[in-house]
């Protein structure tokens, strides 16, 4: 475990919404045209609490994403662990990996002052539009289409198959993602905008590092942000957990 420690890399993450995102995206020069777009989706199985929405899986660290590129490109699915206990994830899964249409990492997430370790478990193929219809013939085209890895790497956080059987998809989230040249980083930089219905827009700016250059990097990344005229929000907060928040509202409100 040490060794796999060791060799994870950090991702740090820098996020921003409405006005302050679209402020963001001016100031890089990103354009729709130039980016790579993706339709995602998410399972969950929210109800509510008061004026609270409850999100079971999320709030027991767990995020269940498809994510479809509008440009022909292979799907993917994938099953994240965060914040992880890297110590309760079965013995196989210890270390990043890769296959075949498949790829397992450990890496730690930097949010702001957060940090919390993530193990992702991504397939590629050729997934389905989630449908959000209740009737029971539909019932299979509702829950996502996990590999036996993925169900056991579920069952390694205590989410069985009774669980997967009443979540419902959430969705869909237009995104756009870029790769744009920053010298000034020294490590690649990844932005990825969120239009999460109609009132929710959400950016990210992120690179990933190795631990020993991740505090420099993360100050870089700010510094960035600061010398573009925009002031990072804080505390800052998760966007899949904002998107899921809003998604979930908006589902349990029809």
């Amino acid at each position: 475990m040490a060794d796999a420690l060791k060799n994870a890399d950090v991702e740090v993450k820098l996020s921003m919404s409405g006005e302050a995102a679209d402020s963001a995206l001016r100031m890089l020069g990103l354009e729709a045209d130039d980016g790579k777009g993706l339709t995602i989706y998410f399972w969950e199985k929210p109800w509510t609490d008061g004026d609270n929405v409850r999100l079971p899986l999320s709030e027991a660290g767990v995020v269940i994403r498809l994510r479809k590129s509008a440009k022909g490109d292979a799907d993917d699915l994938t099953v994240k662990l965060r914040p992880c206990v890297l110590d309760a994830l079965p013995a196989d899964w210890r270390v990043n990996r890769e296959g075949k249409d498949w790829e397992f990492t450990i890496e730690e997430d930097w949010t702001g002052r957060n940090r919390a370790w993530a193990a992702s478990l991504k397939v590629e193929g050729d997934f389905g539009r989630p449908t959000a219809d209740e009737g029971e013939g539909d019932r299979e085209s509702r829950r996502p289409r996990l590999t036996r890895d993925q169900r056991e790497l579920l069952a390694s956080v205590e989410v069985t198959d009774d669980d997967l059987a009443d979540l419902v998809p959430l969705g869909p989230v237009q995104a756009i993602k870029w790769k744009p040249s920053r010298r000034d980083l020294i490590h690649p930089l990844t932005a990825e905008f969120w239009s999460v219905g109609p009132d929710l827009r959400l950016v990210e700016l992120s690179l990933r590092a190795h631990p020993a250059e991740a505090s420099g990097a993360q100050d870089l990344l700010e510094r960035a942000f600061l010398d573009l005229g925009l002031q990072p929000p804080s505390p800052q907060t998760s966007k899949t957990r904002s998107a899921l928040t809003a998604l979930a509202r908006a589902h349990l409100t029809r």
